[in-house]
């Protein structure tokens, strides 16, 4: 039964204040620290598309994804969350939840695997507010100790599915970008996925405006203060001129 998300929330609201977020969509294993998030962005409209067809509701009321991997031994547990783009509606898949042992059946590989699987079912009013805008947002959190994910050769898009359903009608949500997201940890930034801070650089009209003024400035200083000394200099001069007849007079 799926229920409103509460005692994580802080956690995950938190994450992208003070965290790096890595595309890992293309790679084909991640290493899945504790206190790690994997975000996998889930549209609807395919679901939307068919439903309409048939006349059903377009949003989903039933959601369930799988996450296979290699086998991993670890006590894994996992939050799994499902919210709107914006954050501002979620809804948890229940407990914690760890990898179970499988099986997979691929062109590219074939063999034992882990699996990680969720389900919850979704009112319509509910499900419109995490779909309605834009695709919604699958998180797993990684609340036990670190481990690697993913399933080599295949990417860690294609290592998860996702199904949308309702009305009897079950689609498989095609996936956009998966996100890892690490929080900063000893208050380092992870340099190589951060964006370079942008340093302005001074425009060289500005430039070149500015030195033109500057010069401007300095010769109306300088040209001021050669006038106020010829002046003083004059001044000098005339007082002297007009003090000698009044000394020979005193003579």
């Amino acid at each position: 039964m799926a229920y409103r998300w509460c005692g994580l929330a802080a956690i995950l609201v938190a994450l992208p204040l003070g965290a790096a977020t890595i595309d890992v969509s293309d790679q084909a294993v991640a290493l899945f620290d504790t206190g790690d998030a994997l975000s996998f962005k889930v549209p609807s409209w395919n679901f939307a598309i068919d439903a309409a067809n048939f006349g059903l509701p377009v949003y989903p009321t039933e959601v369930g994804f799988a996450f296979v991997s290699a086998a991993e031994d670890s006590l894994t547990q996992i939050q799994a969350v499902l919210e709107s783009s914006d954050g501002s509606v979620s809804v948890s898949f229940g407990a914690p939840i760890g990898f179970v042992p499988g099986t997979f059946q691929g062109f590219r590989y074939w063999g034992p695997v882990s699996v990680l699987e969720g389900s919850l079912h979704l009112s319509e009013a509910l499900s419109q507010q995490l779909f309605g805008s834009s695709p919604a947002v699958l998180i797993l959190l990684n609340a036990g100790p670190s481990l690697t994910v993913g399933l080599p050769p295949y990417t860690m898009q294609q290592d998860m599915n996702v199904s949308l359903g309702g009305g009897g009608l079950r689609v498989g949500a095609p996936l956009g970008r998966v996100s890892l997201v690490e929080p900063l940890r000893g208050g380092l930034a992870l340099m190589d996925s951060q964006d370079p801070i942008d340093t302005p650089e001074p425009r060289s009209e500005l430039l070149l405006f500015g030195g033109g003024a500057l010069l401007c400035a300095l010769s109306k200083l300088c040209r001021s203060k050669l006038s106020r000394g010829a002046e003083g200099s004059l001044e000098r001069d005339s007082d002297k001129l007009a003090a000698r007849p009044h000394a020979s007079l005193l003579k």
